[in-house]
């Protein structure tokens, strides 16, 4: 294992078997005589069509950000180190070292990102996959579709996709490098675009990253170019003029027009209007329509006003933080972060139209501003034992960093404390309780407050401390499991302190399966009850008492034959003979056995006695625990007396009396 802050970088972890349908085939020899052969089908399950939220640790930029991230590459960390190559593109069941997934990275305009469709119908049409009836997922499914143009231009070749995927080795114990992951192996997928800010005409530009499927398509695939030092941002195909078409015109503007847009040839869609703006229109000019938006909803389908380009991805951003809020969340996040990506493409691309499955995507905006690194180099460094001429003359800064501040304390006391944030002038040592181990958990940011040997506090991890709390407190998630660990583990810790209370002693290891506290809740209940019998009992009643009366209305007969659905008039006719309760005695009630049948015979009775003895015994075996030998007492030796045996005792005196 590498050590804390390092990290050790593998080109791959290959699979000896992949995902699919196996046949086991088992042989022995050297028998002196014949075994026949044993057949075992085994399937390797992986993901297909969608990836499990659970194997996704971490992404970047994080989904619907908004920043400069044009000088790094996209990227997604899956927890499962093997899982880029446990499907072979090239759709055969040999492991391979080029992977099967990429991550694509599309600017708004350039593609489209489907809704939920069968997984039959999330590939490019004559595309074949190993057992593609039979190893899927999920039902449903979302595809990339971008025409052969675009492929060319922002793809990743065949020959770069071993290079954009590797696995990275850490130490669990490193918080920043291993993110929460339980081994210290993680698969990383990168992006082979970068997603750069529009300079040309100072836009900021909204991209969908988006993890997909290559089996089968790995022909697709453009060739090699040769590299280039320095690129600026363009779209590689921009079919954003698709928002404005009217998708209620119908199909005959699809294939009887002729209108440019852009690089996009559309269907010219002017039927419709009127002759005055034909004449002013300029030629080969698209319309505009005061239409629903594609894509502009969260279902791609509801309306969205018209707004400046410049304003666009805010709204998508915003819009996105708004159904956060929707119990729904998980659903139309995903379908938010898909506003602008939703353009139907493929009912106007007059070139072929590639459908990649994709297994996960997330939205981000690339804007004009500072990045990590253009941050840190304008950093004022003067702070280093000097101050700025408009610093208070009483400032305090010092060569570690730390600066001196007002503090009040929780009894009003005002003091200076010191403080430092994350960024320091100079490599600092890590602290560690012992060497290997992590350091041990706060539980307040009280914990964190050190004492310098100038007798003031530092606050600065405890000021790191309640800001890690109050942003951990903003997810759901967490405050969700802080609510069940209450009711639940903190709960029957609270129980068992205050039974120790009572019981004045300290009870056996929650750990201790031996121990039964419902049993020793038990037992005290009986003690109560033996003193405070009365009170919690009740008063005896006696063994039998009139009860309440019965209100029979009709003929006894009648009653009786209905409830045991008995035959009436031939009961009437024997009672004529014998008299009516002779009748009633004499005619045997119907058994409703499994198939329907009514059949009553002495076997049947026996058989019923003898289920009803089985079950009894069977309840009485649970009910009543095997004697427990305790130490210290002989074997066979009568068991003490409890409050339970008090009670029955009593109750049979009081019989006696009766």
């Amino acid at each position: 294992m590498p050590k804390t802050g390092h990290f050790i970088l593998h080109s791959n972890v290959i699979p000896t078997v992949t995902a699919g349908r196996y046949e086991l085939v088992t042989d022995q020899t050297g028998l002196p005589f014949t075994v026949a052969a044993e057949r075992t089908h085994v399937i390797v399950a992986s993901p297909r069509y969608t990836m499990p939220t659970d194997q996704i640790l971490s992404t970047f930029p994080p989904a619907n950000a908004e920043g400069a991230f044009g000088d790094r590459l996209p990227q997604i960390v899956l927890k499962r180190r093997t899982l880029p190559w446990e499907r072979n593109p090239e759709g055969v069941a040999t492991p391979s070292s080029i992977p099967w997934l990429a991550m694509v990275v599309v600017a708004e305009g350039e593609a489209q990102l489907s809704s939920a469709t069968p997984v039959a119908q999330c590939v490019t049409e004559g595309t074949k996959l190993l057992d593609a009836a039979t190893d899927k997922d999920v039902e449903q499914g979302l595809y990339l579709a971008v025409t052969e143009t675009v492929v060319k231009k922002i793809f990743p070749c065949k020959q770069d996709l071993e290079l954009m995927v590797h696995v990275r080795e850490v130490n669990i114990d490193d918080t920043e490098l291993a993110n929460g992951d339980d081994d210290g192996w993680l698969a990383v997928v990168l992006a082979n675009r970068l997603p750069v800010f529009d300079e040309a005409n100072k836009k900021p530009v909204r991209y969908m990253a988006c993890l997909v499927n290559l089996e089968g398509q790995l022909d697709a695939l453009p060739p090699p170019e040769p590299p280039v030092d320095h690129f600026n941002f363009a779209l590689a195909q921009d079919w954003r003029a698709l928002a404005t078409i009217d998708p209620r015109i119908g199909p005959d503007p699809r294939v009887m027009g002729g209108n440019f847009a852009g690089n996009v040839a559309l269907p010219a869609g002017a039927r419709a209007s009127r002759r005055s703006d034909r004449a002013t229109r300029a030629p080969n000019a698209a319309i505009e329509y005061r239409a629903p938006r594609v894509g502009s909803s969260i279902d791609g389908a509801a309306a969205m006003n018209d707004q400046p380009v410049s304003g666009q991805w805010s709204s998508a951003t915003q819009h996105v933080n708004t159904v956060a809020l929707d119990p729904d969340a998980k659903r139309l996040v995903r379908d938010g972060m898909a506003i602008g990506f939703r353009l139907p493409i493929e009912l106007f691309a007059r070139e072929k139209v590639l459908r990649f499955p994709v297994l996960a995507h997330w939205s981000f905006t690339t804007n004009e501003g500072a990045t990590f690194e253009s941050l840190m180099r304008d950093l004022d460094v003067s702070l280093l034992g000097s101050a700025p001429a408009e610093t208070p003359s009483d400032a305090e800064l010092v060569q570690t960093g730390h600066i001196g501040l007002d503090h009040r304390s929780r009894r009003g006391d005002r003091m200076r404390a010191w403080y430092r944030g994350p960024c320091v002038p100079f490599p600092t040592k890590r602290d560690q309780s012992k060497p290997g181990e992590p350091l041990e958990i706060a539980h307040s940011a009280d914990q964190l407050r050190r004492v310098v040997p100038d007798g003031r506090e530092d606050l600065s991890y405890a000021a790191a401390f309640e800001i890690g709390r109050l942003l951990a407190l903003s997810q759901l998630s967490i405050v969700s499991a802080l609510m069940r660990f209450r009711s639940e583990q903190f709960g029957a810790g609270r129980i068992r302190r205050l039974l120790e209370e009572i019981a004045a002693v300290k009870l056996p290891s929650a750990l201790d399966a031996s121990v039964d506290l419902s049993r020793f809740v038990a037992l005290g209940m009986m003690d109560e009850m033996v003193i405070n019998r009365t009170r919690i009992i009740g008063p005896r009643r006696p063994i039998a008492d009139p009860g309440r009366p019965l209100d029979v209305r009709g003929d006894l007969d009648e009653i009786i034959a209905t409830g045991l659905g008995l035959d009436l008039a031939a009961i009437r006719k024997t009672g004529d003979r014998v008299g009516i309760m002779a009748a009633l005695e004499q005619t045997i009630a119907p058994v409703a056995s499994k198939d329907g049948r009514i059949e009553i015979n002495k076997q049947t009775v026996l058989g019923l006695n003898n289920g009803l003895r089985t079950e009894l015994g069977r309840v009485l075996e649970v009910a009543a625990p095997a004697p427990v030998i305790r130490a210290g007492r002989r074997r066979g030796a009568a068991p003490q007396a409890d409050s339970l045996d008090a009670l029955i005792e009593d109750a049979i005196d009081d019989e006696e009396e009766l």
